[in-house]
């Protein structure tokens, strides 16, 4: 009949995740998860030493950075009082995502445009990336793939690489602009492998794998990562 409502059917809303809906079962590695918090917090793992994961994923702006287009590498302070400066030469063109749950079992696909996800046509363990063939193995999931590729951009914390100059910023930059993501990890972890109190940590958290410094590679770092992010942001 001409202006009667049809009510539209109420959906219940989804349960909340419990401790199994995680790939920790809600018993996560207390060790790797502080290792995880250090390296995250760490401008290390950027080029120019400049910039960490939490400049962009800040826990006092809700694991991100509440800006439209994020400032990455070159940017200066943090979460909306964020600003670019003389030196950027090109914005992260996407926003910064917040992190809650991304532990959760049901997370299989990361980044905006679905670029690293679970190959649902293989065994448990196999991941589709932009690295291909020359992606490492040992993962724990595919968050802790999604943490291998922040570094590698040169807008986001690689740094940055004129080529109208042929003038990179850092040998991370200039890796980034050739495409040579294994040549990024594995600058990152001589870093890593340089620094004696990191040393002690991998070998805590990785005692059948880590037995010297040289034994340390960027995916013990990457599952340290999504460790921590998997235990501290669940809501």
């Amino acid at each position: 009949m001409e202006g009667t409502r049809l009510e539209e059917p109420v959906l219940p809303l989804p349960l909340p995740l419990e401790d199994a809906d995680y790939h920790d079962e809600g018993q996560p590695n207390l060790a790797k998860v502080e290792l995880g918090k250090l390296l995250f917090f760490d401008k290390l793992l950027s080029g120019n030493k400049n910039i960490a994961c939490a400049t962009c994923h800040h826990p006092l702006t809700g694991t991100t950075d509440s800006l439209s287009l994020s400032v990455g590498e070159g940017g200066r302070s943090l979460g909306m009082s964020r600003v670019e400066s003389d030196i950027i030469h090109e914005r992260v063109p996407r926003n910064s995502p917040a992190l809650f749950n991304l532990g959760a079992k049901e997370f299989k696909t990361f980044f905006h445009d679905g670029r690293v996800l679970e190959n649902p046509y293989a065994e448990p363990g196999d991941f589709i990336s932009p690295a291909g063939s020359d992606l490492p193995e040992g993962f724990d999931n595919a968050l802790a793939v999604q943490a291998m590729f922040p570094v590698t951009s040169p807008t986001e914390m690689a740094g940055q690489y004129d080529g109208g100059t042929d003038v990179s910023e850092n040998d991370i930059a200039s890796r980034a602009a050739a495409g040579d993501l294994p040549g990024i990890w594995s600058l990152l972890t001589e870093r890593l492998q340089g620094v004696d109190e990191y040393v002690v940590l991998f070998k805590s958290v990785y005692p059948d794998e880590v037995k010297e410094a040289s034994d340390i590679t960027f995916v013990h770092a990457a599952n340290a990562i999504a460790a921590f992010e998997a235990s501290q942001w669940r809501a």
